[in-house]
C-alpha cells in the first residue's frame, strides 16, 4: 500500500467518525444523512478496494463473488436496521432499489463505458445466462408472496409463505454457488493491474471498512425519518434510490473500471452476482430479522416496485443474450434506470 493509498484510507476512516460524531452530538437530521451518506459511499469504495486487492490472486470468479459479498454488506446491514428501527417500507424498498440499482445502472454504466472505450465487448454467454436465469427466478419467489397477499388478504399466510420463501431462495443460492465453481472458468480479457497491497494490509483494511460501514449505517438509518421531513423528499425514493445507490457504490468503482479495462466478464459477475445476493439472501435475511426483532415483516411489495424489478430482470436477461454487448446495450439498462426513478419520485 503505497503512502498515498494510506492517507484516502485514513480520510474515510476519518469521515466515519465525524458522521458518528455529528450523530452524537444531535446535530439536525438531515445534515447527519448526508454527512453520513457521504460517509457510507466512501466505506463502500475503501471496502471495494481492500477486496479487489484480496481477491486479485483468487481468479475472476472468486474476485467476482468477493466484490459482490462485501460490496452488499451496506445494503444488508440497512435492512436489519431499518426493520430494528420500525422502517419496514425502507428494508423492501431498499431491497428492490440494490437489484435494480445493479442490474440497471451499475450494469448499464459498465456496458456503456467499456463498450464506448473498446466497441463490441464479448462475454461468456453461458456464464451470463446463467446468471440472468438466477435473478428471473429470484424475481418470481419475490413476486408470489405479493400476489398470494393479493388475492387472500390473510396476514398470518402471508408471513408464513415469506418465511418459507425467504428460506427456500437460500438454498438455491447455495446451489447457485455450488454450480457456479464447477463451470468452465471464465474468460478474462483485459491484463489484471496486480496487487498493490499485501495481503495483511488488503485483511486489515476489509475489517476496518466493514466496521466503519457498520456503525455509519447505523447512523445512516437513524437520521433517515428527520431528514426526509427536512428536505421532503419522498420516502419511496430514499429506500429505492437513494440508500442502495450509497451501498452499491463499491460494485459501480470496481464493475465500471473493470468494464473500461475490457475485463467485461468479470465485470457482468459483479453486477450480476450482487444483484442475486441481494434478491436470494438479502430478501431471507430480511425476514429472519423481522422474526428475531419481532416485526411481521413479509415480502410484500409495492406493485411499482415490482413492476420495476421485474423491468430490470427483462433488460438484462435480453442483454446476457448472444454474447457480445455495446454501448447503446448499457444505454438502455440505464434510461430503464432513470424512468424508475423519476417514475418513484412523482408517486
Amino acid at each position: 500500500m503505497s503512502a498515498r493509498e494510506a492517507v484516502r484510507l485514513g480520510l474515510v476512516l476519518a469521515l466515519a467518525v465525524v458522521a458518528v460524531g455529528l450523530h452524537a452530538a444531535s446535530v439536525s437530521g438531515q445534515i447527519v444523512f448526508v454527512v453520513a451518506a457521504v460517509s457510507l459511499a466512501a466505506l463502500a469504495w475503501a471496502l471495494a478496494e481492500a477486496t479487489d486487492q484480496a481477491g486479485e490472486s483468487a481468479g475472476p470468479r472468486a474476485s467476482a463473488l468477493l466484490n459482490a459479498t462485501f460490496g452488499n454488506l451496506p445494503e444488508v446491514v440497512i435492512v436489519v436496521l431499518a426493520i430494528n428501527a420500525g422502517l419496514d417500507d425502507i428494508a423492501r424498498a431498499s431491497i428492490i432499489g440494490s437489484v435494480i440499482g445493479n442490474v440497471l445502472l451499475v450494469l448499464g454504466l459498465s456496458l456503456m463505458v467499456g463498450g464506448w472505450k473498446h466497441g463490441t465487448q464479448t462475454f461468456t454467454e453461458r456464464v451470463a445466462s446463467t446468471n440472468s436465469s438466477m435473478l428471473v427466478l429470484g424475481v418470481a419467489g419475490l413476486g408470489l408472496p405479493t400476489l398470494f397477499a393479493a388475492l387472500e388478504h390473510d396476514h398470518n399466510a402471508t408471513e408464513l409463505l415469506s418465511r418459507w420463501t425467504g428460506g427456500a431462495l437460500v438454498v438455491l443460492y447455495a446451489a447457485y454457488l455450488y454450480y457456479s465453481f464447477r463451470m468452465p472458468a471464465l474468460r478474462d480479457q483485459g491484463m489484471p493491474p496486480g496487487t498493490r497491497w499485501t495481503r495483511r494490509q488488503a485483511l486489515v483494511a476489509l475489517a476496518l471498512t466493514a466496521l466503519g460501514t457498520g456503525v455509519v449505517s447505523e447512523v445512516l438509518v437513524d437520521s433517515i425519518r428527520p431528514a426526509v421531513d427536512a428536505l421532503g423528499v419522498p420516502r419511496p425514493f430514499v429506500g429505492l434510490v437513494v440508500v442502495p445507490f450509497v451501498g452499491n457504490v463499491a460494485e459501480h468503482f470496481a464493475a465500471v473500471r473493470l468494464a473500461y479495462r475490457n475485463r467485461v466478464d468479470f465485470s457482468m459477475g459483479i453486477a450480476y452476482g450482487s444483484a442475486i445476493q441481494v434478491v436470494l439472501v438479502a430478501s431471507a435475511v430480511a425476514v429472519l430479522a423481522g422474526v428475531v426483532l419481532g416485526s411481521d415483516l413479509t415480502l410484500v411489495f409495492d406493485p411499482l416496485q415490482l413492476a420495476a424489478l421485474a423491468a430490470a430482470a427483462l433488460g438484462s436477461t435480453l442483454v446476457a443474450r448472444g454474447g457480445e454487448t455495446n454501448w447503446l446495450e448499457g444505454l438502455q439498462l440505464l434510461t430503464i434506470y432513470l424512468v424508475v426513478g423519476v417514475a418513484v419520485w412523482l408517486r
